[in-house]
């Protein structure tokens, strides 16, 4: 099975996922480097990090060469950044700061070939090998972000008339944090409850879940929580504690 399929039948059966997400580095290269079989997935961020179509498409060729899927946290949800990312190979869609029923559906139509959607034929890389358009709407993975209490509450709405085409309810921490007028007080009790009730929402409709995490410890904490979809820190984190594990213990001793 490649990681296509693995990844498909972990979100279906709300597997343990395990991904990392891209805001830096655009090497294409690179991504045959982080390519490990534990990582399912990676994220490219067009919202905050450095990512456009033209220095996206190197690396979604690259991921595509190697077998490792890779999703697009689009700027928003209008049509021309969801349906161009997939032009372009990428296996899934993020999109942010989700609060309505509406907005999930513009996403679903921009991702997905008639009837169920609108999406245009074309692009260069968007179908896979050996793949039909029948494959390519079941194949491309919607992730929806919620970020807001507005979000929390729309959820159940979202799910009831979208959950077939959703692959998974990904929490954006710091955004919710700051829309709750706590920024970034994580541990805050309020800020737990409201993560909690995401989980069991979708725990209870047997939806994947996630939760962006910056470190392992905060991984695990939300793992034990109910999370399956781990999405686990940014390339400017790993490059530093890497830095930090394996260069800054030489400033302690000669070499």
């Amino acid at each position: 099975m490649n990681k296509y399929e693995n990844l498909k039948q972990k979100l279906q059966n709300c597997d343990q996922i395990l991904g990392t997400h891209i805001m830096l580095i655009a090497s294409g290269p690179m991504m045959e480097v982080v390519n490990e079989d534990y990582l399912d997935y990676v994220i490219f961020d067009m919202e905050h990090g450095m990512f456009n179509n033209e220095n996206l498409i190197p690396l979604l060729q690259a991921c595509r060469l190697c077998g490792l899927p890779a999703f697009v946290r689009v700027p928003d949800h209008t049509n021309f950044h969801i349906a161009r990312c997939l032009d372009l190979g990428a296996d899934g869609i993020m999109i942010p700061r989700t609060e309505t029923v509406a907005q999930v559906k513009a996403a679903v139509e921009s991702m997905r070939f008639p009837p169920v959607g609108h999406k245009g034929k074309g692009g260069y890389c968007q179908v896979r090998q050996g793949e039909t358009l029948e494959d390519f709407n079941k194949n491309r993975h919607l992730l929806v972000q919620i970020e807001s209490p507005v979000g929390i509450s729309a959820l159940p709405d979202m799910l009831d008339a979208y959950g077939d085409e959703i692959a998974a309810i990904v929490i954006g921490p710091y955004d919710l944090s700051f829309t709750m007028n706590m920024p970034a007080q994580f541990n805050h009790p309020q800020f737990q409850a409201a993560v909690q009730k995401v989980f069991d929402i979708c725990l209870a409709r047997g939806k994947s879940v996630g939760i962006f995490c910056d470190s392992m410890e905060q991984a695990r904490k939300y793992r034990q929580m109910g999370a399956n979809f781990m999405w686990i820190c940014t390339d400017d984190q790993i490059l530093k504690a890497g830095l930090r594990a394996v260069i800054a213990p030489l400033t302690k001793q000669d070499i």
